[in-house]
């Protein structure tokens, strides 16, 4: 595969993953210790995420037949933020550039865990969107990290 399109692919995955809450902002800059901070000071990863889901919830206008849809997505975006919180935090300060490489490793096995996981809920959920609804999908998964 090219590696432009390696590069976009990985890029498109973290804008996506980052702008619903999955992951941290500054993920796809790629050392572990980047990698495993945690999205906000202070904040555990349970809060951030219902954050996020609530706001998702209200940009896409969800109605209440599309509920069941939308709680698949949901439980997804709840399911990796527990897998995630799971991980260590931040590697140990005597860590090698090894065990940085293992930690990012695992890491982002977890993301593409749940990146798969999430493929089918949110596909469901886009089927039963209006033409309005998917632009505003569209426009929040393009917008990546802070979106």
């Amino acid at each position: 595969m090219p590696r432009s399109i390696t590069r976009t692919s990985r890029f498109v995955a973290i804008a996506i993953l980052s702008s619903i809450g999955l992951i941290a902002p500054g993920s796809q800059a790629g050392p572990a210790r980047a990698v495993l901070a945690q999205a906000g000071p202070g904040a555990a990863p349970g809060q951030n995420v219902e954050a996020n889901i609530s706001n998702l919830h209200q940009k896409l206008q969800i109605t209440p037949a599309q509920e069941p849809q939308f709680n698949a997505v949901a439980a997804v975006m709840r399911d990796t933020a527990r897998a995630e919180a799971s991980l260590p935090s931040q590697p140990p300060a005597s860590a090698t550039a090894v065990d940085d490489l293992r930690a990012f490793i695992r890491y982002s096995e977890v993301e593409l865990a749940g990146l798969k996981k999430l493929l089918p809920a949110l596909d469901a959920l886009y089927a039963t969107l209006s033409p309005a609804q998917r632009k505003a999908a569209d426009a929040v998964f393009r917008q990546g990290p802070g979106g």
